[in-house]
């Protein structure tokens, strides 16, 4: 497995993708602009700066502007979503949403290169018509090539999503 991998992991399953219009779906059909940040990476309770990560966990973090609507209330398309987002990597286990919330949870399974991560994957979403928000924390063991024992690996990624007008 490769840090760029590794570093996709932490972006890649955030709850909501943009999909067609979905009248049961919160969200409006628009433009959105999509935000992407890494929040935090910890290793064994230490954290590291952004001037301490890799360049392919910084390079992951970015602004999208999609065409359609974050999409919160087909599990079955989630799954997919999460699936196919991580390379086959994760897979969801649960899902429930609301009006105006979404959660997630799951397991991921990673190895090559030396590097074993095990995480489990919990996330939350907030949103109404015009905004969104959504936290997604991996974390689980990890095994390093040259370090000694199991090492515990915490990564928090954020996006935030603001419809920015019509398609």
């Amino acid at each position: 497995m490769t840090v760029k991998n590794l570093a996709a992991l932490s972006t890649l399953p955030l709850l909501a993708g943009c999909f067609g219009d979905d009248p049961e779906n919160t969200p409006l059909y628009g433009q959105w602009e999509m935000v992407r940040t890494l929040d935090s990476v910890t290793i064994d309770g230490i954290a590291f700066a952004p001037d301490e990560l890799p360049d392919d966990f910084r390079e992951l973090e970015q602004v999208e502007s999609i065409c359609g609507e974050p999409i919160y209330t087909d599990r079955r398309w989630q799954a997919e979503d999460v699936r196919d987002r991580t390379r086959g990597m994760c897979e969801l286990e649960t899902y429930t949403n609301g009006s105006g919330s979404a959660e997630l949870a799951g397991r991921c399974s990673m190895d090559g290169n030396g590097v074993t991560y095990t995480p489990t994957m919990r996330g939350n979403s907030r949103f109404d018509q015009t905004s969104t928000r959504d936290v997604i924390v991996m974390e689980g063991s990890i095994t390093m090539p040259g370090e000694s024992g199991l090492h515990v690996m915490k990564m928090i990624a954020v996006q935030e999503g603001t419809r920015i007008g019509d398609c």
